[in-house]
């Protein structure tokens, strides 16, 4: 399974090299992949996963307690060391949220197969929800963010296609394989294209990656050391076993998502810190998910 993250780190790569060798606009390729691929994958997976309510739970249930927990953890060493409100918004958003979807889901699927992948769509759209609500609030709360936070989560096809399939679960429908086939193939291009724009998102960030690195150690840390640590710790309190598991431990260890970058920087929220914790937790977690690969078999 430690090879598994070989074909990331190539396609990742690619993506660098092309921006480094031919600057994109990106904005119309994450677009594609925000508004048809990622929910025609979520769509598709949810309607058609052979999971069952009992397998599903407990990670959603994962995936919360940990983001819980590392936000109480947050905010206690916040008001320890008294720092800043923009200071406590870049520690939280920088720790609590991984990079699910563009590393997460491509890890799932080579390691451990569709199954995996199934699984990995649950956490993605538990942690995207909590995603634009929650860190869109942390990221804005200067600026109203609350407001900002609504519009953004009811802006997003992902929530719709997600209610959908599962509406239609309850209600025992399916769709026709003419229709189903193409939903695959859209939800299936999510993969390398998520990718290919982590790759280039990296490339564009480098530019702001600042050199006082100790002030990402400590974020780095929480988010590639601690937050696996939890998983596996609440997986061992609920009775959490096999492939769910191993997926739950597996995507908290995800590096920072790159989407708060993007936050940071509509928002005016210290753009260069993050990018450094973004772009600094990623290169770390190439190492940091090799060695968890081998220890989880």
């Amino acid at each position: 399974m430690v090879t598994a993250i070989i074909p990331i780190m190539l396609t990742v790569g690619l993506g660098f090299a092309l921006e480094c060798r031919r600057p994109l606009d990106v904005r119309a390729l994450a677009s594609i992949a925000i508004y048809i691929l990622l929910p025609s994958l979520i769509f598709s997976s949810l309607l058609t996963t052979e999971l069952t309510l009992e397998e599903a739970l407990p990670l959603v249930a994962v995936a919360l307690l940990v983001t819980a927990t590392l936000w109480v953890l947050g905010a206690l060493a916040s008001r320890a060391r008294r720092w800043p409100r923009d200071d406590e918004s870049v520690f939280l958003l920088t720790t609590l949220f991984m990079n699910a979807g563009n590393m997460g889901m491509p890890l799932a699927l080579y390691a451990f197969g569709e199954r995996g992948l199934d699984l990995a769509v649950l956490w993605v759209l538990v942690i995207n929800s909590l995603m634009n609500t929650v860190a869109v609030y942390y990221a804005s709360r200067h600026r109203g963010g609350r407001r900002q936070a609504v519009r953004t989560v009811l802006g997003l096809p992902t929530v719709y296609a997600a209610a959908a399939a599962l509406l239609m679960r309850a209600a025992g429908l399916g769709l026709p394989e003419f229709l189903l086939d193409p939903l695959r193939l859209l939800g299936r291009a999510t993969i390398p294209v998520a990718q290919l724009l982590l790759g280039i998102q990296l490339a564009k960030a480098r530019s702001r990656v600042s050199l006082h690195l100790p002030g990402v150690l400590l974020p780095n840390a929480v988010r590639l050391l601690l937050a696996p640590a939890l998983a596996a710790l609440y997986v061992s309190l609920l009775g959490l076993g096999g492939l769910s598991a191993k997926i739950a431990i597996l995507m908290s260890a995800m590096p920072t998502a790159v989407n708060i970058l993007i936050y940071a920087t509509e928002f005016g929220l210290q753009p260069r810190r993050v990018a450094t914790a973004v772009f600094t937790s990623t290169l770390a977690s190439f190492v940091t998910l090799s060695v968890l690969l081998a220890a989880l078999g």
